[in-house]
């Protein structure tokens, strides 16, 4: 997938609001997360993490719904991830389904930065754990799954301060 140049972030924060704003309805969480989040002043692409109600099939209409108007072009459908490029701007906007048990790692993985989260998989090694790349939680030696509900439970969980969003960097 080829990345963007950098765009002004009140413009990609702002489709990335529309987006929120369409999705909410159909979500139990939503949440812009990348460099918006950081608050960086340009960004490359749209990252959104969203925790779909039910089964998720309003959420999946939604998006379809979003492609079949126009504003929305699939790139990439997965399971967990699906890209696509908002039509008027071009930019890229990558949308993440979390589930109740990896919203937190979801969230801050996907919230970055990338030289952050290296960091903090550097020091859950050195506690003898695996903070997994894909959000998909922190695990143990033995790979049990740790239960966190937040955030700041990573953070408290790898003894490092709590580090607000903006200063990720």
């Amino acid at each position: 997938m080829a990345i963007c140049a950098a765009i002004d972030a009140r413009v990609a924060r702002a489709l990335a609001q529309k987006i929120v704003a369409e999705l909410a309805p159909t979500c139990d969480r939503i949440e812009i997360a990348g460099s918006l989040r950081r608050n960086r002043p340009w960004v490359h692409d749209i990252d959104i993490v969203g925790l779909p109600t039910g089964d998720g099939s309003a959420w999946e209409s939604t998006l379809e719904e979003m492609v079949v108007r126009g504003s929305l072009t699939p790139v990439r459908r997965g399971e967990k991830v699906q890209s696509y490029i908002a039509n008027k701007t071009g930019i890229q906007v990558d949308i993440y389904r979390a589930e109740e048990r990896t919203w937190p790692t979801l969230l801050l993985i996907r919230t970055g930065s990338r030289e952050h989260n290296i960091r903090l998989a550097q020091r859950a090694r050195e506690l003898g754990f695996k903070l997994r790349a894909s959000g998909d939680g922190i695990e143990t030696g033995s790979g049990a799954l740790l239960k966190v509900y937040t955030e700041d439970d990573i953070f408290r969980l790898l003894k490092v301060p709590f580090l607000a969003p903006e200063k990720r960097n």
